[in-house]
């Protein structure tokens, strides 16, 4: 399993769903897939909070990457945000440079975003990568597809109109939501995106060998706590405010998390935007990829 994959990610098949993917085991899924079950017992309201903060928690924890150093030059800012924080990675650029939001996935951290920004700087703009509460250097342990998108209505408050959104796997849906609400941004990059979360509910279900009654009352429980309507957070819902956003999608044929048809449904959605498919890349190594790079970095500097 690659180092980055959480319980989240396991909606798209830990042990089996019907996309055929699936990741390979981790020391802590057949735990979690016990306690769950033994939870579910006791009646599908009862296991709901205890999915629901399984669904939410990371795994790995954050602690698997808090020790990469940033690149030469990067600063770090620590912002408190809600009952966690965010961890913002500047990178070195002239004052008046536009800034790019750059952020991750679930279970990632926001150096994953290095190359991106490195290439996004050499053309003169201020690229900026957050690591999302619960991730990275930020604190919390829990967090959610709607946490990361209030995070970044946050931090575009804060840092002014961006030339652009960048976001990898969870952290591209949650850019697609955040700029549907209203986040300034001249432009949105969406890289290996998930675009139903209810849908992502099923699978996870369907990997810990949940009820359908459990999976609802799971949904229920995390709706109630964040405010939100699941089939809210799903590209359909969202499509309609994005159609004169300049957007470019990326996804990889051979993505064994996310897989690719997600980006192709998103494109009917967006019949505007650009679709860049890459072949033998996988769902995080397209992050480092140089052909990636250059067309990410030709379409946000355009």
């Amino acid at each position: 399993m690659d180092p980055t994959t959480p319980a989240l990610a396991a909606a798209h098949g830990a042990a089996s769903s019907d996309s055929g993917r699936g990741f390979g085991p981790h020391p802590g899924l057949p735990l979690l897939r016990l306690g769950l079950q033994a939870a579910q017992a006791l009646g599908a309201v009862r296991a709901a909070g205890v999915a629901a903060r399984a669904f939410c928690t990371p795994l790995p924890t954050k602690l698997a990457s808090r020790h990469l150093r940033p690149p030469p030059g990067v600063q770090v800012e620590r912002l408190p945000f809600e009952a966690a924080s965010l961890t913002l990675y500047r990178w070195p650029a002239a004052r008046d440079a536009t800034p790019v939001l750059l952020t991750h996935g679930w279970g990632g951290w926001g150096l994953q975003m290095s190359a991106l920004a490195e290439g996004l700087r050499a053309c003169g703009l201020a690229p900026i990568a957050v690591d999302q509460p619960a991730h990275g250097r930020s604190a919390g342990w829990r967090s959610s597809l709607a946490q990361f998108t209030r995070a970044l209505d946050y931090l575009g408050a804060r840092l002014g109109p961006l030339q652009a959104v960048v976001g990898h796997s969870l952290g591209g849906a949650a850019a697609m939501q955040a700029v549907a609400r209203g986040l300034a941004a001249r432009s949105l990059v969406s890289i290996a995106a998930p675009t139903d979360l209810v849908q992502v509910t099923r699978h996870y279900a369907s990997a810990f060998g949940l009820h359908e009654a459990t999976r609802l009352a799971m949904v229920r429980h995390i709706e109630a706590r964040e405010a939100v309507v699941f089939e809210r957070l799903s590209a359909p819902a969202a499509a309609p405010r994005l159609q004169h956003l300049p957007s470019l999608l990326v996804h990889d044929r051979e993505d064994q998390v996310v897989p690719v048809h997600d980006s192709e449904a998103l494109h009917r959605l967006l019949p505007g935007a650009r679709l860049l498919v890459t072949e033998g890349l996988g769902h995080r190594r397209l992050l480092k990829a140089p052909e990636v790079v250059e067309q990410v970095v030709r379409f946000v500097a355009g």
